[in-house]
């Protein structure tokens, strides 16, 4: 199955969809100039959620697994791997609104594409984030529903692999 069959399959219609189809993109190995992100402390400032999502969270939509990296500063990006199956990242910005509920994320595709869309922190530690149905210069959603997709934190680290190949905003 080619890469733009299984990614269309995977999350069709979602967030995730352009930024898995940009992984084609031209992409450069990770080095000096790249923007790699550093292992950081959260700033004083910082409220407990922002806190909270600062780090590596994995999840899976349609059998695809993904991982979204919460670095400081408010850049995002989303690792897969490509079809040659190096480690690509998505560079991207996030921005939240806490005061909300369910809570607004304003992702940064590039500068001129942004998707609003909603998430919750779980008691058991997981995020949902309402990716289905999402694009950029579509409505926010008013809530999260069945498909909203479920990620895992699995690293508290913010900084990339040495060898991803990064997609630049």
């Amino acid at each position: 199955m080619s890469n733009s069959k299984m990614i269309g399959k995977a999350i069709a219609g979602s967030l995730c969809l352009g930024i898995l189809i940009s992984f084609n993109a031209s992409v450069g190995p990770a080095s000096a100039a790249a923007p790699i992100i550093a292992q950081e402390t959260v700033a004083p400032a910082a409220s407990s959620i922002d806190q909270q999502l600062l780090g590596q969270w994995q999840g899976t939509a349609s059998g695809q697994s993904f991982t979204f990296i919460f670095a400081p500063e408010g850049k995002l990006f989303m690792m897969a791997k490509g079809p040659d199956g190096a480690a690509r990242a998505k560079e991207m910005r996030y921005k939240v609104n806490l005061g909300e509920k369910p809570m607004h994320i304003d992702v940064g595709l590039s500068s001129t594409q942004t998707v609003e869309t909603v998430f919750e922190l779980t008691p058991e530690g997981q995020m949902r984030l309402q990716l289905e149905g999402t694009n950029p210069g579509q409505a926010r959603p008013n809530s999260l529903n069945e498909q909203a997709t479920v990620f895992k934190k699995v690293s508290e680290a913010t900084a990339l692999p040495a060898d991803t190949q990064i997609i630049g905003f």
